[in-house]
């Protein structure tokens, strides 16, 4: 069975053109490795050992970022602000690299492409075009080509279950539709989908218009019911314009009196207003009439009191003329210095020390007694002059509130003269004279309801030509009505039209990929048969169901999901298989590489035997695998298990930290090749 299933894999692959596969990967300052490095890697078998921790996985991750930009692994996740585009170049203790990038080649038998990224600059349009070019086929590879080869050859150990046995059966169909490529079918569909969102917003349009012309037709009814309503019987026509003639004192004709009519109402309403703005005020404007006496009475009083304050003002200002309190003091007070110092001082020779007139002692005596005597009169003349200006002050201050208390009481006083002033002026002029001849005994307001009401009689006559543009707009509104109607049936037909095509055409791709699934799952169950997850169950089994929806599901024994019954490891055997049968099935890969990132976990695992033998028969069908493990004895189990034909067909690489504690390349060994003459000599043997 797997030997068919080579068979076909082969064809598919000659048909697509030369196979490529990795030549080598080389990184500095990328994730934790500090130093440069680089792995070359052999045609057929490689194997990269190393305990958990020193960056074989990273080789791996150096791939991916080199062909896509970023690590799946992950999956956008984030946290403290931060996320995996912040760890890819490297961070950490020691020295900084001088120099951070990627670069990753391949070889086939085309020539050798290479591909290389730093922090500051990624390959451009060119380059990527050429690589896609040389690594898938393009005519019929997906537009992410780049990302989903990435995803179905490099195979990860923490994701073998979860993307396969744990994904959702939709999501696994849809996983091994795009490894087998596009077909033209996508055309289709996509034309029919385009075509379908075409019919359906025709047809939403053509109902968005029924839906207005349907309110349209709708406000035109009920405008003409409005209009039909508005029209009276001639009767009734006559019998308004007696009491509209009556009313007026016209006697103009019916269309003329409608004018006469509409001035009247004019007059009358202004009228009518006049009299609510008087009548609301008439209650206000008597209480002014009555306290107008009491307002007069204060002014007089505000006025007698300013007058008074006016003439005690005067009073003092005239008894305080020419002098002042302060002037007064200080001569007393320089006076009585004076004196006090000639006291002191005494005669000098018989004169007066200050004015040096010859004086006898009696005679100096009796002038200092005199010039104290006149300080003395001069500070009480001084003490009534601050009294006066005390009492001027304060009358000042009274005088100034009298004046503010007459000019409020005066400015009341007046402004209520004015408003019963002009109450009287509008009470004796409130109506026209013509109306008040007219409607001298008639209430004005009953009169204007009168006419008004009148007036909508009279126009009725002008509502008939209004009915007839009514009936006609209204006509023309249906008439659109229904044409829109039957274009929104026309689109409707087309949706249901359009959507069989689409959902046939899904149909029509769904049955051809279906047709080739049935060349391709069985190889997953020849991978599943030869991996032996469970020791009851060697089989596995899948079925497709689903007309335009597709699901895939995996089933043992008696219609078991594997996904509930199987241990971590069965899962992950069953899982590998999966992803396998997936990478091998890429219609349109060109590149055959197989990297495996730590597939089992120790050599006691009986699936280690199984994973060699699947391993040892893909390398013999010309695939290129790289496996990563952390057990040694693991690595030395698959270096002794795996076929080396020739020198350089297949190597091992240990990784492992340095004397400095950065990540780094140990060893790159060339496994030797099987002794072929042994097996040649065993031959002639049994010939003989």
């Amino acid at each position: 069975m797997l030997v068919g299933r080579r068979r076909w894999l082969a064809d598919a692959d000659h048909r697509r053109g030369a196979a490529v596969k990795l030549a080598y990967v080389e990184v500095a300052g990328f994730r934790g490795y500090r130093k440069a490095i680089r792995v070359d890697f052999c045609p057929g078998f490689n194997i990269v050992d190393g305990r958990n921790g020193v960056g074989k996985s990273t080789i791996f991750d150096a791939v991916e970022f080199a062909l896509t930009g970023t690590l799946s692994k992950y999956d956008d996740a984030k946290a403290a602000g931060e996320s995996v585009a912040d760890y890819v170049w490297w961070r950490g203790r020691g020295k900084a690299p001088g120099d951070r990038y990627v670069e990753v080649g391949f070889v086939g038998s085309e020539g050798e492409h290479s591909i290389r990224r730093t922090p500051f600059e990624t390959p451009d349009a060119a380059v990527l075009d050429r690589l896609s070019s040389a690594l898938c086929d393009v005519e019929v590879a997906p537009v992410d080509n780049l990302v989903r080869l990435c995803a179905a050859s490099i195979i990860r150990d923490e994701q073998i279950a979860s993307l396969s046995l744990d994904l959702k059966e939709t999501d696994r169909y849809v996983l091994l539709r795009d490894a087998l490529g596009a077909t033209n079918a996508e055309t289709w569909i996509e034309k029919g989908q385009r075509l379908t969102n075409t019919a359906k917003s025709r047809l939403a349009q053509a109902n968005a218009d029924v839906s207005q012309l349907t309110s349209e037709l709708g406000a035109a009814k009920r405008r003409l019911d409005d209009v039909e309503a508005r029209i009276a019987s001639e009767v009734v026509v006559g019998d308004a314009v007696s009491r509209l003639r009556d009313l007026t004192g016209s006697e103009e004709s019916a269309d003329a009196l409608i004018s006469v009519a509409r001035r009247r109402l004019a007059e009358l309403r202004a009228a009518v207003d006049q009299q609510r703005q008087l009548a609301a005020k008439r209650d206000q404007i008597d209480e002014l009439r009555h306290a107008l006496p009491d307002m007069a009475g204060a002014v007089e009083s505000a006025q007698a009191a300013l007058k008074d304050a006016d003439h005690r003002l005067q009073a003092i200002s005239q008894d305080l003329s020419g002098h002042g309190s302060v002037g007064l003091n200080n001569q007393a007070r320089d006076i009585a210095t004076l004196a006090a110092l000639a006291g002191t001082i005494g005669l000098t020779d018989g004169a007066c020390p200050v004015c040096k007139s010859a004086h006898t002692p009696e005679e100096f005596g009796r002038k200092i007694e005199e010039l104290a005597q006149l300080a003395r009169q001069l500070d009480a003349r001084a003490a009534e002059i601050a009294t006066l200006e005390e009492e001027r002050r304060m009358v000042t201050v009274a005088r100034d509130a009298a004046q503010l208390v007459f000019n409020a009481r005066s400015n009341e006083h007046a402004a209520a003269v004015a408003q019963v002033d002009e109450f009287d002026r509008l009470s004796s002029s409130q109506v026209d004279f013509a109306v008040a001849n007219l409607y001298a005994d008639r209430d004005l307001a009953s009169v204007a309801e009168a006419i008004e009401r009148d007036m909508r009689i009279l126009e009725t006559m002008r509502v008939s030509d209004e009915f007839e543009r009514a009936k006609k707009e209204a006509a023309v509104v249906d008439e659109r009505l229904t044409r829109a109607q039957e274009r929104a049936g026309t689109a409707r037909r087309a949706v249901a039209l359009a959507q069989s095509l689409h959902d046939a055409a899904r149909r029509a791709a769904g049955e051809t990929l279906d047709q080739r699934l049935e060349r391709v799952l069985p190889l997953m169950s020849e991978l599943y048969r030869r991996l032996k997850p469970h020791p009851h169950w060697r089989d596995i089994e899948y079925s497709i169901r689903g007309d335009v929806r597709k699901f895939l599901r995996l089933q043992v024994g008696e219609n078991l999901n594997p996904q509930f019954i199987f241990s971590s490891g069965q899962r992950r055997a069953t899982g590998l298989a999966f992803l396998l049968s997936v990478k091998l099935s890429l219609a349109w890969s060109k590149w055959k590489t197989i990297m495996l990132d730590d597939p089992v976990q120790h050599v006691d695992d009986f699936r280690t035997v199984h994973l060699a033998e699947v391993a040892a028969q893909l390398v013999r069908d010309g695939q290129q695998v790289i496996c990563a493990v952390e057990d040694v004895a693991l690595a030395d189990l698959l270096s002794r298990r795996l076929p080396v034909l020739e020198m350089g067909d297949a190597k091992r690489i240990s990784v492992a930290p340095d004397e400095e504690g950065d990540f780094s390349i140990q060893a790159q060994t060339l496994l030797s090749p099987l002794p072929q003459h042994v097996f040649r000599a065993r031959s002639l043997d049994k010939v003989g």
